[in-house]
């Protein structure tokens, strides 16, 4: 039997039926814009208004990005994500000397690694999410593509949905090493050395696949 077989089939079935969904609720609705301007964090969704968010005595602005209908920023003191559905920004604070090494915007999510902590911002609900990183933990690679994102770590795989939110984690065993990610927009497949692991966007949890 194929090996890859077990994997092919997941994600076929997965994508079939959330296809519909998928579709739809991102065909009713255009991209955001954000931009800054007189001290000022803008996001202009399709068919509405400006939404502004100020910033503070010396705060700079380090980046800004725009998917779909989700914005994102980063300033010096925090990280501000966008909702077009609820057409608000939301902020998190960044702590002392917490520094921000990456960072993964899908149309309805986002996912921000810093040398501290995993946050995860879910459209749909203008809402933050985090997750800290261990004294020794390590985060190797992020995915993402749809509705989920997964951050693989040196200790753990963590998946983010915008459907579900949470952080979910999976611990790897001793010497478990990674050797692929397979996506689609409604799934992340992850082989490893020990095991097939599948998480569904609409679900909390992840699944071994024997």
């Amino acid at each position: 039997m194929n090996p890859r077989l077990p994997s092919i089939l997941l994600i076929a079935v997965v994508g079939l039926w959330a296809s519909n969904d998928t579709a739809n609720s991102q065909g009713r609705h255009g991209d955001v814009l954000v931009t800054v301007t007189n001290e000022k964090i803008m996001a202009l969704p399709a068919g509405g208004s400006a939404n502004e968010e100020g910033l503070a005595v010396d705060e700079m602005v380090a980046k800004t990005a725009a998917r779909g209908q989700t914005g994102f920023a980063q300033t010096s003191t925090r990280l501000l994500g966008f909702s077009s559905e609820l057409r608000r920004w939301t902020d998190m604070p960044l702590g002392a000397e917490e520094r921000v090494e990456r960072h993964h915007i899908l149309p309805r999510l986002i996912v921000v690694q810093t040398n501290r902590q995993l946050y995860g911002f879910q459209e749909g609900r203008g809402h933050w999410t985090t997750e800290s990183l261990g004294t020794n933990e390590q985060a190797k690679q992020l995915y993402g593509r749809g509705h989920v994102a997964v951050v693989i770590t040196t200790e753990r795989a963590l998946a983010f949905s915008s459907f579900t939110g949470g952080l979910f984690s999976f611990p790897w065993s001793t010497d478990e090493r990674t050797l692929s990610v397979d996506e689609t927009n409604d799934a992340v497949m992850v082989r490893t050395s020990a095991r097939l692991l599948a998480f569904p966007s609409q679900t909390t949890e992840w699944v071994e696949v024997k």
